[in-house]
């Protein structure tokens, strides 16, 4: 599981060099397939030894800019999983937000009731984006969206109307390009909510929605959903059954929390990471043996 790929500091990620030094592991150990390959062989009790499938969430910009060309020059499928609403321009991915804020404000350190005292210097930057995000993590779509507001006039740092570089999003152009080129193209909601927490009405829309925008933009219905957030609480039975019955084949989860072929919808993933080593131990452990005691 990646998100961005990309040399800046203040934004988490893999810089283009480690990952192209993952995708060198991988394909001399690994036997990388397409995921949709994956669960298939899974259902039919015939996957083989050492097999991978890499998978991307969101949909940024660095994706069409670093990630794609490296995944081509390797010769390794991948598969993206875009939020419609933020392709679409319509909205902020609220993470990229609350570092936007925090980047952006000319004030470095000040008190939040609910976190106390805040400072924005480094090295306590990321370690407060970090904190910060925890507690948006912690509270339901609305209030996450009056708590970003209240932040952003707390650190008098205005809230742009559509993302700007380099929190931006891959175009639909680019993605009809990439899957001429053999991307598969998933879906990851309409705005990146947490499904548990939302009413039947409302995941409805964030699944079906998504499906539809995607189908019309690149011709046919994903495969998979990708689950926001992906920690087994953000996740239910009825936002399975709800993937299951919109015509969805998968769902993918954020946590290292095992692949069995009677959970398609609760399939497991790997986080990368930028220490090599660790990355390489990570590929080597073995998963959690149940994950549903876990879902919200």
């Amino acid at each position: 599981m990646y998100h961005r790929i990309i040399d800046q500091p203040q934004i988490a990620g893999l810089a283009p060099a480690e990952f192209e030094q993952h995708l060198t592991y991988i394909a001399q150990r690994y036997r990388v397939v397409p995921i949709n390959t994956l669960l298939q062989e899974l259902a039919e009790d015939r996957v083989k030894p050492y097999s991978l499938a890499l998978t991307f969430d969101d949909g940024h910009c660095d994706f069409y800019q670093n990630a794609w060309p490296l995944l081509q020059k390797h010769q390794l499928p991948a598969s993206l999983y875009v939020t419609t609403g933020f392709v679409d321009g319509s909205l902020w991915l609220w993470p990229d937000l609350l570092k936007y804020l925090l980047i952006n404000s000319p004030i470095k350190q000040f008190n939040l009731p609910s976190l106390g005292d805040i400072s924005l210097a480094e090295p306590e930057f990321l370690p407060s984006w970090h904190q910060l995000g925890d507690h948006c993590l912690s509270l339901s779509s609305e209030a996450r969206s009056d708590f970003i507001q209240h932040l952003a006039s707390t650190l008098n740092s205005a809230i742009p109307s559509a993302p700007l570089s380099p929190f931006t999003a891959v175009t639909w152009a680019q993605l009809q390009e990439m899957q001429q080129q053999g991307l598969d193209v998933g879906s990851h909601t309409v705005s990146h909510p947490i499904l548990s927490s939302l009413t039947s009405t409302q995941l409805q829309h964030e699944l079906s929605a998504a499906g539809s925008r995607i189908q019309a933009q690149l011709g046919q219905f994903p495969a998979g959903i990708c689950y926001p957030n992906g920690r087994p609480s953000n996740i239910n039975t009825q936002v399975t059954q709800v993937a299951q019955q919109l015509g969805y084949n998968y769902g993918l989860m954020g946590r290292n929390l095992g692949i069995y072929k009677s959970q398609p919808f609760l399939i497991g993933r790997l986080a990368a990471h930028n220490d090599f080593d660790y990355f390489k131990w990570t590929l080597c452990r073995r998963p959690e043996k149940s994950h549903t005691k876990y879902l919200g």
